[in-house]
Protein backbone atom coordinates (compact mmCIF):
# COMPACT_ATOMS: atom_id res chain seq x y z
CA UNK A 1 0.00 0.00 0.00
CA UNK A 2 1.44 3.78 -1.02
CA UNK A 3 0.57 5.71 1.89
CA UNK A 4 0.50 9.91 0.08
CA UNK A 5 3.35 12.05 1.02
CA UNK A 6 1.62 14.77 3.80
CA UNK A 7 1.98 17.27 0.99
CA UNK A 8 0.05 15.11 -0.88
CA UNK A 9 -2.66 14.84 1.63
CA UNK A 10 -2.97 18.61 2.19
CA UNK A 11 -3.56 19.33 -1.69
CA UNK A 12 -6.21 16.66 -1.53
CA UNK A 13 -8.17 18.22 1.65
CA UNK A 14 -7.39 21.97 0.35
CA UNK A 15 -9.18 21.35 -3.38
CA UNK A 16 -12.53 20.44 -1.43
CA UNK A 17 -12.08 24.32 -0.14
CA UNK A 18 -14.85 26.48 -1.45
CA UNK A 19 -16.83 23.15 -2.71
CA UNK A 20 -19.50 23.38 -0.45
CA UNK A 21 -21.98 23.77 -3.72
CA UNK A 22 -20.39 20.54 -5.56
CA UNK A 23 -20.41 18.85 -2.22
CA UNK A 24 -24.16 19.29 -2.04
CA UNK A 25 -24.53 17.87 -5.72
CA UNK A 26 -22.93 15.01 -4.83
CA UNK A 27 -24.83 14.14 -1.85
CA UNK A 28 -27.73 14.88 -3.76
CA UNK A 29 -27.40 12.82 -6.61
CA UNK A 30 -25.92 9.72 -4.20
CA UNK A 31 -28.99 9.45 -2.44
CA UNK A 32 -30.93 9.77 -5.88
CA UNK A 33 -28.78 6.52 -7.18
CA UNK A 34 -27.36 8.45 -9.87
CA UNK A 35 -24.08 8.59 -10.79
CA UNK A 36 -22.87 11.47 -8.72
CA UNK A 37 -18.92 10.89 -9.99
CA UNK A 38 -20.16 13.66 -12.86
CA UNK A 39 -19.60 16.36 -10.31
CA UNK A 40 -16.15 15.27 -9.51
CA UNK A 41 -15.44 17.26 -12.87
CA UNK A 42 -12.86 20.38 -13.04
CA UNK A 43 -10.59 18.68 -9.31
CA UNK A 44 -7.24 17.88 -9.63
CA UNK A 45 -6.16 14.26 -9.55
CA UNK A 46 -9.34 12.61 -10.33
CA UNK A 47 -7.95 11.07 -13.21
CA UNK A 48 -5.77 8.81 -10.61
CA UNK A 49 -8.49 6.79 -9.48
CA UNK A 50 -10.16 4.69 -12.39
CA UNK A 51 -14.41 4.97 -13.23
CA UNK A 52 -16.72 2.22 -13.08
CA UNK A 53 -19.18 0.89 -15.66
CA UNK A 54 -21.69 3.64 -16.47
CA UNK A 55 -19.51 6.23 -14.33
CA UNK A 56 -18.22 9.38 -15.37
CA UNK A 57 -14.81 9.31 -13.34
CA UNK A 58 -13.27 7.37 -10.51
CA UNK A 59 -14.86 7.38 -6.96
CA UNK A 60 -12.85 9.68 -5.58
CA UNK A 61 -13.66 11.78 -2.68
CA UNK A 62 -10.28 11.81 -0.57
CA UNK A 63 -10.42 14.61 1.89
CA UNK A 64 -14.15 14.81 0.89
CA UNK A 65 -16.52 15.62 4.40
CA UNK A 66 -19.53 14.74 2.83
CA UNK A 67 -22.21 14.41 6.89
CA UNK A 68 -23.56 17.60 6.61
CA UNK A 69 -24.17 17.32 2.67
CA UNK A 70 -25.81 13.92 3.12
CA UNK A 71 -28.91 15.65 5.28
CA UNK A 72 -30.75 16.29 2.07
CA UNK A 73 -32.42 19.64 1.88
CA UNK A 74 -36.15 19.14 1.36
CA UNK A 75 -38.37 21.33 -0.05
CA UNK A 76 -42.33 20.74 0.92
CA UNK A 77 -45.12 22.54 -0.93
CA UNK A 78 -48.62 22.00 -1.57
CA UNK A 79 -49.85 19.69 -4.53
CA UNK A 80 -52.46 21.05 -6.94
CA UNK A 81 -54.22 18.95 -8.88
CA UNK A 82 -51.80 18.56 -12.06
CA UNK A 83 -49.26 16.73 -8.92
CA UNK A 84 -51.80 13.99 -8.14
CA UNK A 85 -50.34 11.46 -10.28
CA UNK A 86 -47.09 12.80 -8.96
CA UNK A 87 -48.66 11.90 -5.39
CA UNK A 88 -49.88 8.27 -6.20
CA UNK A 89 -47.20 7.39 -7.88
CA UNK A 90 -45.21 7.98 -4.57
CA UNK A 91 -48.18 6.29 -1.98
CA UNK A 92 -48.04 3.06 -4.64
CA UNK A 93 -44.08 3.35 -4.18
CA UNK A 94 -43.21 3.59 -0.68
CA UNK A 95 -46.70 1.36 0.72
CA UNK A 96 -45.52 -1.47 -1.53
CA UNK A 97 -42.08 -1.60 0.22
CA UNK A 98 -43.11 -0.81 3.78
CA UNK A 99 -42.35 -4.38 5.12
CA UNK A 100 -39.51 -6.81 4.08
CA UNK A 101 -41.08 -8.70 1.50
CA UNK A 102 -40.63 -6.35 -1.66
CA UNK A 103 -44.15 -5.82 -3.07
CA UNK A 104 -46.38 -7.08 -0.36
CA UNK A 105 -47.95 -5.71 2.85
CA UNK A 106 -49.60 -8.04 5.51
CA UNK A 107 -51.97 -4.59 6.13
CA UNK A 108 -54.52 -3.34 4.12
CA UNK A 109 -53.81 -0.75 1.83
CA UNK A 110 -55.56 1.58 -0.51
CA UNK A 111 -53.61 3.69 -3.10
CA UNK A 112 -56.14 5.60 -4.56
CA UNK A 113 -55.84 6.00 -8.25
CA UNK A 114 -54.36 9.62 -9.50
CA UNK A 115 -57.77 10.63 -10.88
CA UNK A 116 -58.92 9.47 -6.95
CA UNK A 117 -56.80 12.08 -5.73
CA UNK A 118 -57.67 14.69 -8.11
CA UNK A 119 -61.09 14.54 -6.85
CA UNK A 120 -60.21 14.73 -3.32
CA UNK A 121 -58.51 17.59 -3.67
CA UNK A 122 -61.44 19.10 -5.65
CA UNK A 123 -63.63 17.93 -1.87
CA UNK A 124 -61.05 20.01 0.25
CA UNK A 125 -58.40 17.79 1.43
CA UNK A 126 -55.15 18.77 1.28
CA UNK A 127 -51.58 17.04 0.16
CA UNK A 128 -48.03 18.05 0.91
CA UNK A 129 -45.11 16.90 -1.33
CA UNK A 130 -41.71 16.74 -0.46
CA UNK A 131 -39.22 17.07 -3.12
CA UNK A 132 -35.29 16.84 -3.21
CA UNK A 133 -33.82 18.49 -6.75
CA UNK A 134 -36.42 17.29 -9.32
CA UNK A 135 -37.53 14.16 -7.62
CA UNK A 136 -40.87 13.64 -5.49
CA UNK A 137 -40.06 11.55 -2.69
CA UNK A 138 -43.03 11.62 -0.05
CA UNK A 139 -46.06 12.69 0.41
CA UNK A 140 -48.82 13.45 3.19
CA UNK A 141 -52.89 14.46 3.10
CA UNK A 142 -54.86 15.97 5.96
CA UNK A 143 -58.72 16.87 5.83
CA UNK A 144 -60.99 18.30 8.78
CA UNK A 145 -62.91 15.54 10.53
CA UNK A 146 -64.84 14.68 13.65
CA UNK A 147 -64.52 11.07 14.05
CA UNK A 148 -63.06 11.54 16.93
CA UNK A 149 -64.14 14.87 18.27
CA UNK A 150 -64.21 13.23 21.41
CA UNK A 151 -60.32 13.28 21.59
CA UNK A 152 -59.90 16.54 20.59
CA UNK A 153 -61.90 18.77 22.76
CA UNK A 154 -64.96 18.37 20.78
CA UNK A 155 -63.50 20.40 18.31
CA UNK A 156 -62.93 19.66 14.57
CA UNK A 157 -59.06 18.14 14.01
CA UNK A 158 -56.67 17.24 10.92
CA UNK A 159 -57.11 13.95 10.38
CA UNK A 160 -53.23 12.97 9.07
CA UNK A 161 -52.62 10.17 6.56
CA UNK A 162 -50.79 9.27 3.65
CA UNK A 163 -47.50 9.39 5.45
CA UNK A 164 -45.02 8.12 2.44
CA UNK A 165 -41.40 8.23 1.80
CA UNK A 166 -39.74 6.85 -0.87
CA UNK A 167 -37.02 4.00 0.03
CA UNK A 168 -34.32 5.45 -1.29
CA UNK A 169 -34.70 8.11 0.71
CA UNK A 170 -35.81 6.69 4.47
CA UNK A 171 -34.12 7.07 7.59
CA UNK A 172 -32.52 10.52 6.75
CA UNK A 173 -35.68 12.69 8.35
CA UNK A 174 -37.76 13.35 5.09
CA UNK A 175 -41.05 11.87 7.01
CA UNK A 176 -40.28 13.99 10.06
CA UNK A 177 -40.11 17.29 7.90
CA UNK A 178 -43.46 15.85 6.21
CA UNK A 179 -44.98 15.81 9.28
CA UNK A 180 -43.81 19.05 10.79
CA UNK A 181 -44.96 20.55 7.58
CA UNK A 182 -48.34 19.19 7.68
CA UNK A 183 -48.90 20.47 11.40
CA UNK A 184 -47.51 23.63 10.51
CA UNK A 185 -50.19 23.69 7.33
CA UNK A 186 -53.11 22.88 9.53
CA UNK A 187 -52.46 25.37 12.30
CA UNK A 188 -52.43 28.10 9.46
CA UNK A 189 -55.93 26.77 8.61
CA UNK A 190 -57.24 26.99 12.61
CA UNK A 191 -57.43 23.85 13.79
CA UNK A 192 -55.46 23.12 17.04
CA UNK A 193 -55.86 19.17 16.65
CA UNK A 194 -53.81 16.47 14.56
CA UNK A 195 -54.73 12.99 14.65
CA UNK A 196 -53.29 10.20 12.82
CA UNK A 197 -54.22 6.00 12.91
CA UNK A 198 -51.10 3.63 12.47
CA UNK A 199 -51.25 0.15 12.89
CA UNK A 200 -49.53 -0.42 15.93
CA UNK A 201 -47.64 -4.13 14.49
CA UNK A 202 -46.09 -1.50 12.28
CA UNK A 203 -43.87 -0.18 15.11
CA UNK A 204 -44.45 3.49 14.23
CA UNK A 205 -45.74 4.32 17.66
CA UNK A 206 -42.63 5.44 19.08
CA UNK A 207 -41.92 7.38 15.95
CA UNK A 208 -44.97 9.91 16.27
CA UNK A 209 -44.68 9.66 20.42
CA UNK A 210 -41.39 11.05 20.17
CA UNK A 211 -42.98 13.53 17.78
CA UNK A 212 -45.77 14.60 20.20
CA UNK A 213 -48.42 12.89 19.55
CA UNK A 214 -49.98 10.45 22.28
CA UNK A 215 -51.68 7.01 21.62
CA UNK A 216 -55.51 7.71 22.92
CA UNK A 217 -57.05 4.72 21.65
CA UNK A 218 -56.77 1.17 20.43
CA UNK A 219 -59.42 -0.70 17.83
CA UNK A 220 -58.79 -4.64 16.75
CA UNK A 221 -59.61 -4.40 13.17
CA UNK A 222 -60.29 -6.96 10.50
CA UNK A 223 -60.49 -6.88 6.78
CA UNK A 224 -61.12 -9.35 4.13
CA UNK A 225 -57.66 -11.30 3.09
CA UNK A 226 -55.91 -9.59 5.59
CA UNK A 227 -54.77 -10.45 8.96
CA UNK A 228 -56.26 -8.75 12.25
CA UNK A 229 -54.63 -5.86 13.66
CA UNK A 230 -54.15 -3.44 16.55
CA UNK A 231 -55.75 0.58 14.51
CA UNK A 232 -53.53 3.17 16.98
CA UNK A 233 -55.40 6.01 17.27
CA UNK A 234 -53.13 8.86 18.03
CA UNK A 235 -53.78 12.99 18.57
CA UNK A 236 -51.39 15.88 19.13
CA UNK A 237 -52.64 19.73 20.65
CA UNK A 238 -51.02 22.36 18.35
CA UNK A 239 -50.63 26.06 18.14
CA UNK A 240 -52.46 27.59 16.27
CA UNK A 241 -50.97 30.49 14.07
CA UNK A 242 -51.89 33.85 14.60
CA UNK A 243 -54.90 32.89 17.84
CA UNK A 244 -54.83 32.05 21.04
CA UNK A 245 -57.19 29.04 22.15
CA UNK A 246 -58.21 28.59 25.68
Amino acid sequence: MIHPAPEKLRALADRWQGQDARLQRIAESLLAGEDWTRHLRGLPYIDEVPPRDGEAYGRDLRGADLRRHLHPRVEVTRAVERDAALVAAVTLEAQRNNTPLPDVSPFPTDVEPADGIALAMRRGEHFLLARIGRHVVGTIRWTSKREFADLCDERDYADLSGLAVVPTHRRVGIGSTLLASAEWDVAAEGLDWALLRTATEVGLVPFYEARGYALRRVRQMTYAEAPTYLDGVMTKRLAVIGENRP
